[in-house]
């Protein structure tokens, strides 16, 4: 859903990646970090320090938003770069939901989030083996994580988890169906 957004994003950030860049801050780096922040956002949750948890997953996703701005601003992409953000992203989401269950969510709920953040992820690198761009669906990563923020910043975390568990399944049936209809388009 934020998708759409990401030029602008990326506009926006411009003079934070400007000044990084000066810096000598590759996109990597803040991969890095940002990998580094979300497992402390993971461990404090785990350890009932929700608020701060909740600051860290915040500042952990814009510091992915940041590396792919400073990666498309200086031109500093790499297929490599993007693999691993891919992956580092996918390990926090891992943390994340890990620690809510160690700090008391259902473990249900839990495990059904989880499953679908990774199938919205994996979906989306499946379909783009077949066909260009499968950046569609209401719940990517971005939107998911400002849920479990709301969630936990309004002690409503497990409603926030069985939120994100609906609305991802949902986002990888969405993604399903759009590379359905556009390799039946290449068909005909």
């Amino acid at each position: 859903m934020f998708s759409y957004l990401k030029s602008r994003i990326t506009e926006l950030l411009n003079p934070i990646t400007s000044a990084t860049a000066r810096f000598g801050v590759k996109p990597d780096h803040l991969t890095f970090l940002g990998l580094i922040t979300g497992f402390l956002a993971a461990y404090l949750i785990s350890k009932g320090n929700l608020i701060h948890g909740a600051i860290l997953i915040l500042l952990s996703g814009f510091l992915d938003m940041l590396d792919g701005a400073l990666a498309r601003n200086h031109e500093m992409t790499s297929r490599f770069g993007a693999f691993l953000d891919s992956v580092f992203d996918r390990y926090v989401d891992i943390a994340i939901f890990i620690a809510l269950g160690i700090y008391g969510i259902n473990w249900i709920y839990v495990v059904l989030a989880m499953s679908g953040a990774l199938m919205v992820s994996y979906t989306r690198a499946r379909a783009e083996n077949e066909i260009e761009k499968c950046d569609v669906g209401i719940a990517e990563r971005g939107e998911r994580l400002i849920i479990i923020f709301l969630g936990i910043i309004t002690d409503y975390i497990e409603v926030a988890v069985i939120i994100v568990a609906i609305l991802a399944h949902l986002t990888a049936i969405q993604r399903i169906i759009y590379t359905r209809g556009r390799l039946r388009k290449r068909e005909i």
